[in-house]
């Protein structure tokens, strides 16, 4: 076993002795052998170092040293062939005027890092040299701005920013309807097909489609003044969730949420108020209705708040309809509830069929009982116990 372990550690050593012998590289500067790894050897040196590949004798990268150190200019190369040139600060991020070049010698990244990261005009082509990508990159994304293409020149995404900020390389002032018109631009995709459709106005969306691969509408948004609505569909193109936003308050707040059967029917509606949280408007759950898919309610919850207890008033109807029940709740935590007031329950006549009220621990204090015909059945008042007692009559 201790041999076979030998054995296993000479092979990895021996494997990786042959990958490092694949990188190594040849440095010299000024026409000298210079070791970089040994910071006697480049020590006080101002220039350029330049690293070869020992086997090929190809340059693999070559950089700046200032007083030995690296700063200033750096570029690597593949096969011999530049691809990618930057300067690096003394303090070690990148600075200045980055860029990238495919294996025909196209240019297809250029940019400028402030302090190690890309910031204003940042431009990317494909390597044939058409354009791919053009981006005004702020500090805040919600400054910036992007135009993407395909290879066959149709655009492949946009987002606006909150003025025009990529002439002269894209006219996004035009895209983006900051002319004082409205703007309707469509995206693509690489074979060509639509992806989205969307109209624009001073940089804000005021109305967008996507699309799936099928050509029917996947998601919906659109601005009506201070409110925008979002939809959303399935593949066959049927509506199956809508919400609305208020952007009067910042962040948006929601209004209502639907949700619809397959049919087109209105199967679920969430409506919602707006309450002060830490001096911010928030969305609080007002009501809850449930449709059957004939379109008659099929249940509706009312949520109000009284001192610190959330209250939960509920409605069940049958699919005619009519009431079948109704009580309050009020709601302990996220999942609890208690039963709390009056609950009653009824017929399909309408008549009141059971009578139930609880105290504020949920529990039933007193109970009635009538038949179809509005005869009083039984009237008891309950105990803990399980046992009852009937009300004098």
């Amino acid at each position: 076993m201790r041999n076979a372990l030998l054995r296993g550690l000479l092979m990895t050593a021996l494997l990786t002795h042959g990958a490092l012998a694949l990188a190594v590289q040849d440095c010299e500067f000024n026409g000298k052998s210079v070791n970089p790894d040994n910071g006697n050897e480049t020590k006080g040196l101002n220039g350029l170092l330049r690293c070869k590949d020992r086997d090929t004798g190809e340059i693999e990268r070559e950089y700046e040293l200032r007083n030995g150190d690296s700063v200033g200019l750096s570029r690597y190369f593949r096969k011999g062939q530049l691809y990618k040139e930057f300067t690096i600060t003394a303090n070690g991020p990148h600075e200045g005027l980055e860029r990238e070049w495919a294996a025909n010698g196209r240019l297809v990244l250029e940019f400028t890092n402030v302090n190690g990261n890309a910031r204003g005009l940042r431009r990317a082509w494909y390597d044939d040299g058409t354009l791919k990508r053009v981006d005004w990159v702020a500090e805040n994304e919600r400054e910036g701005a992007s135009v993407q293409y395909t290879p066959s020149k149709q655009l492949a995404g946009l987002r606006c920013g909150p003025k025009p900020l990529l002439a002269p390389h894209v006219d996004d002032a035009a895209l983006c309807g900051f002319g004082g018109k409205p703007s309707t631009v469509s995206t693509y995709s690489t074979e060509g097909t639509v992806r989205s459709t969307q109209t624009l106005l001073a940089g804000v969306v005021q109305k967008a489609t996507s699309f799936y691969s099928n050509g029917k509408p996947q998601e919906e948004e659109e601005r009506q003044g201070s409110n925008r609505i979002e939809r959303f569909f399935a593949d066959d193109g049927s509506k199956r969730r809508e919400k609305l936003w208020t952007e009067a308050e910042k962040p948006a707040a929601l209004l209502r949420e639907s949700e619809y059967h397959a049919s087109g029917t209105l199967v679920r509606e969430r409506l919602y108020t707006l309450v002060d949280v830490g001096g911010r408007k928030r969305s609080r759950l007002a009501s809850e209705a449930r449709f059957y898919l004939n379109g008659q309610p099929q249940s509706k919850d009312v949520y109000t708040q009284e001192g610190n207890t959330e209250l939960r008033d509920t409605q069940r109807f049958s699919d005619k309809g009519l009431l079948r029940a109704q009580g309050r709740y009020a709601l302990d935590g996220r999942y609890g509830e208690r039963a709390v007031g009056v609950h009653k329950s009824f017929f399909d006549s309408g008549k009141l069929e059971l009578e139930e009220h609880y105290d504020d621990k949920g529990n039933v204090k007193r109970q009635r009982l009538w038949d179809e015909t509005g005869k009083l059945l039984s009237d008891d008042e309950l105990f803990e116990d399980g046992s009852r007692k009937a009300y004098a009559r």
